[in-house]
């Protein structure tokens, strides 16, 4: 009896060192690899409002390879490179699941555009992304990153807004600039850009659509409700227009403007402006001039202290004179050190204007 129980014992053992070699050998995990880069349909992207809808980017991979026979989900991550070292590598990426088995994946340029400013890139000027993709079965396993340079735009909402159309934009009221009443007090104010060519007259709508309400002129710097054709605003001639409406006092002031700078900085000192230039494709104001150091300069419109800018308290442009606002001692402009400088002014998006003073 002590022999067959002493063969049972060692059988067991046997069984025992047996199985747990067949199950260590069943826990060793197969390396799961991307055999290449992923790739975008572009790698340098300028998006603008009117992109919003569209297609700007489609990413594309290749299928990668699980021991286990079963769908793989593939993810795009989005992130900074300085994120994406140390303990918390990608930490701070932005996940956009493209599915089950599926190789690519595109992005609207809304979508790209949030991802992009929410990530840390200005608006209007071209910053760098990182991208890689992420399968996952039982465990991830992730690509290399390749880079994407992106421009985003800034969005603007919340401002109570009226929408000006005319026959300088071909009165197409959805896409027509606007006049915004930053203050949310019923004055409101833009820059227009009116070409030669045309009829010069154009209408405030208060929707991007036809339908009412609308405003007109109605003679004498008055502004009336105009929900009817005709009654129409007009330009004196082509040219680059302050508008400014009040609808407590119905009220309306169209001053037509070239600008220019003027200060120590500039080339003209104090008693001479120095002239920027329209540029209708980008639809700002600029000069490249040499600038001194030791003085201050301010932007300024018609050669006179009528309209001007300086810095506001929060560092971007704000009125010193305005025909309808109070004077404000504004502080003035300044570069870093004596050089050439290309200067620009950027009017256009009302609620949002700009300057950017840049060293050559």
């Amino acid at each position: 009896m002590k022999k067959y129980i002493q063969q049972y014992l060692a059988f067991l053992l046997v069984f025992f060192l047996v199985s747990c070699q067949e199950e260590a050998e069943l826990t060793i995990l197969k390396a799961v690899n991307f055999t290449n880069l992923p790739t975008a349909s572009a790698n340098t992207i300028q998006l603008t409002q009117a992109k919003d809808n569209e297609t700007v980017v489609t990413f594309s991979w290749a299928k990668v390879d699980y021991p286990v026979q079963a769908p793989v989900t593939y993810t795009l991550q989005f992130d900074v490179a300085s994120d994406t070292v140390g303990a918390k590598a990608w930490a701070n990426a932005i996940n956009i699941e493209a599915g089950e088995d599926v190789l690519n994946k595109s992005i609207l340029g809304k979508d790209l555009n949030k991802m992009a400013t929410d990530l840390g890139l200005l608006p209007d000027e071209q910053g760098s992304l990182v991208v890689r993709v992420q399968a996952y079965l039982d465990r991830a396993a992730f690509s290399q990153a390749i880079p994407v340079k992106i421009t985003p735009y800034k969005v603007f909402t919340g401002y109570p807004s009226l929408w000006v159309a005319g026959d300088y934009q071909g009165w197409n009221v959805s896409v027509a600039p606007k006049l915004v009443s930053v203050k949310s007090d019923d004055i409101y104010e833009g820059y227009i850009y009116i070409p030669a060519g045309g009829t010069n007259e154009f209408k405030l709508y208060a929707q991007a659509d036809w339908g009412p309400t609308s405003y007109g002129d109605g003679g004498n710097g008055d502004v009336i409700v105009a929900n009817y054709a005709g009654g129409n605003f007009k330009a004196p001639s082509d040219g680059y227009y302050l508008f400014s409406v009040n609808l407590k006092t119905m009220k309306y002031l169209l001053v037509k403007t070239t600008w220019g700078m003027i200060g120590a900085a500039t080339p003209g000192g104090w008693d001479k402006d120095t002239p920027l230039n329209y540029n209708p494709s980008t639809q700002s104001w600029s000069v490249t001039a040499d600038m001194k150091a030791s003085g201050s300069f301010k932007f300024r419109a018609n050669n006179a202290w009528q309209l001007d800018f300086g810095l506001s308290a929060n560092g971007t442009l704000g009125y010193a004179n305005h025909p309808w606002l109070a004077y404000i001692d504004q502080p003035q402009f300044t570069v870093p050190q004596d050089g050439n400088y290309t200067i620009t002014l950027d009017l256009h998006e009302a609620g949002n204007y700009t300057y950017k003073i840049k060293k050559n």
